[in-house]
């Protein structure tokens, strides 16, 4: 929503693309306050309007959060089918907008899938952009309770948080990179590890869990939101329960310590599920179901 992609020149252009297509449906992957004039255009001309609502429920300490409520429910409100991305996604937004349940559906994230990559890694990987709802309190005493680890944390901080980030990246066993991982850079990361960590306070879904099946490399977690249901326990990854730091770092402990044959295989379930639930083959009717083209 950061006012330097306000461009009205691009408006015009999607508008005229979405006039010279005369389409039966347009579907919104993600939302943008700059997508209005679209979805406004749409409702005029009896297009059928379908957008996913990503973060269901929002995160604690976000200093958007009552924008974001105003925009969740505008979303909700003009779009003819609502697209939830995961099982929690769904119920936790029939329970907030129960007059508009009848037109919610769910389609699970997808990504394209390389081919199987084996393991290599030996360090843990926190990927993704840094702030509070995402644990970084929790990855700071992670970090403390295992200094025979090595870490490599890359994301972006938010500029609330910088203090815990640079005692973070003050830890001796932590390589720290502050900044927007560009999206050909980040497969390094994730070969590179031998687990990925998420000591999220909340979560509606994880991008970041489909990223390290893509990569097939297992994930360790809290139990919150939907990630219980990104992770199959002792098969794809290891889950504790949510702010149990300790429980976590002998679940990350459990995944290093592993044989080389128990790792192979959690790496290859981890590739196999994602591949199976979240490819974008795997998704195709789902989400055709879910937008009403079938």
């Amino acid at each position: 929503m950061s006012k330097e992609t306000l461009n009205f020149s691009e408006w015009s252009r999607m508008i005229k693309i979405v006039k010279k297509l005369n389409p039966d449906i347009v579907y919104l992957e993600s939302f943008h306050v700059w997508n209005y004039p679209i979805m406004l255009y749409c409702k005029r001309k009896g297009i059928t309007l379908a957008n996913a609502l990503n973060d269901v429920v929002l995160h604690p300490g976000d200093s958007h959060i009552g924008v974001k409520k105003i925009l969740n429910a505008s979303q909700v409100k003009l779009a003819d089918r609502v697209v939830m991305r995961s099982k929690n996604g769904l119920e936790n937004a029939q329970k907030m907008y129960p007059k508009q349940k009848g037109k919610m559906y769910r389609t699970d994230l997808w990504y394209t899938f390389p081919e199987y990559y084996p393991p290599r890694g030996d360090y843990i990987l926190f990927f993704g952009r840094m702030n509070r709802y995402k644990g970084i309190e929790n990855l700071y005493e992670l970090i403390k309770l295992t200094p025979e680890l090595k870490y490599v944390v890359a994301g972006k901080a938010d500029d609330s948080d910088l203090e815990i980030i640079e005692k973070i990246g003050a830890l001796p066993n932590v390589k720290l990179e502050n900044r927007i991982v560009p999206y050909n850079d980040m497969h390094e990361y994730f070969y590179g590890a031998r687990c990925i960590v998420l000591p999220y306070k909340s979560a509606t879904q994880s991008g970041v869990i489909l990223d390290s099946s893509k990569h097939s490399r297992p994930a360790v977690a809290f139990r919150v939101g939907a990630l219980g249901e990104q992770i199959i326990e002792g098969k794809t990854g290891l889950l504790a329960e949510p702010e149990k730091v300790q429980e976590l770092a002998d679940k990350v402990r459990a995944v290093v310590n592993m044989d080389d044959k128990e790792y192979e295989s959690m790496c290859r379930n981890a590739y196999e599920f994602g591949l199976r639930e979240y490819s974008a083959q795997g998704q195709e009717d789902n989400f055709l179901r879910s937008v009403g083209a079938i």
